[in-house]
């Protein structure tokens, strides 16, 4: 049971990982354009965070013993990037 548990958790984390990498991604290039330098770092920081924790937590999960907690923080993390960075998801 515990694999079919890992194997959810890793399905879960992976699919953080492309909602990381598109919806937030392109927040993330709507915000740089329309902000100044400073803040544009400031948001390029917390992306990458973003990004390392999903595979942070993914060999948190195979080879050490991690709360499924972490899971709920990361998506704290998702709603919280998207409040204040990805506001436009827009393409253009």
């Amino acid at each position: 049971m515990q694999i079919v548990q890992g194997i959810a958790v890793f399905f879960i984390l992976v699919m953080g990982v492309f909602w990381t990498l598109l919806p937030c991604g392109f927040g993330l290039h709507n915000f740089i354009k329309s902000h100044n330098t400073f803040l544009g770092w400031i948001a390029r920081i917390g992306w990458a965070s973003l990004l390392g924790m999903h595979f942070l937590l993914a060999y948190f999960f195979w080879f050490e013993s991690a709360s499924y907690l972490w899971l709920f923080a990361l998506v704290a993390a998702h709603v919280l990037f998207l409040v204040l960075f990805g506001r436009d998801l827009g393409t253009s």
